[in-house]
């Protein structure tokens, strides 16, 4: 099986499968920050991941990467966790959406949730807030990040749902499609064995 195949089956599978087939692989710090969620519950995402490292608050970085990034990527952003001032909004949505791009991931604010709703683009933030970006032209795109505590590498895979982000590198991608299943396996008899329980209870 190749890595798009793989990735796009777990891409169905809950964040929670995906976090726990790499913490038995021995890695647990593939998981994002409990911070990182997405701004509608029903939002999913899963891609290779396009970075960009912003100044605090300062929207430049995310300008250009929309301009810098392919089609069929995510892009995730690392704003060191600030919250008072946005990196990410309606307008960048738009825009992202046109370029192609899966969805953003912002360890920082965006803003206009109601609007990028409506839009369907998946957005995962650590925060909201109505107060604009700053103009600093600072930033940059396209290099190794730190987003939700998380190191993520430019062509890293990400996967996002209501529960949260998971990053898998490429070249672990196929042992934790093969974890995966041996968790859901685990999970069907444990869920199987409780049933058999149940009905035998008096």
């Amino acid at each position: 099986m190749d890595i798009k195949t793989a990735a796009g089956q777990m891409a169905e599978m809950s964040t929670a499968i995906i976090s726990d087939a790499l913490f038995r692989m021995g890695h647990k710090d593939r998981t994002m920050r409990s911070r990182i969620k997405p701004i509608d519950p029903s939002m999913r995402l899963a891609g290779p991941a396009f970075t960009a490292q912003a100044y605090p608050g300062g929207t430049h970085a995310s300008g250009a990467a929309i301009e810098a990034m392919e089609a069929g990527q995510v892009l995730v952003i690392d704003g060191q966790a600030y919250l008072e001032a946005v990196l990410w909004g309606e307008i960048f949505s738009m825009m992202a959406k046109a370029k192609g791009a899966l969805g953003t991931i912002v360890d920082g604010a965006v803003r206009d949730i109601t609007d990028i709703i409506a839009l369907g683009y998946p957005v995962f933030t650590a925060g909201v807030t109505p107060a604009a970006g700053t103009g600093d032209r600072l930033g940059k795109i396209d290099i190794p990040i730190q987003c939700g505590g998380v190191v993520v590498n430019p062509g890293d895979w990400v996967f996002g749902d209501l529960l949260g982000v998971v990053v898998v590198p490429p070249d672990m991608l196929l042992e934790t499609y093969d974890w995966c299943h041996r968790v859901l396996e685990k999970e069907a008899e444990l869920k199987a064995g409780i049933g058999e329980d149940v009905k035998s209870a008096p």
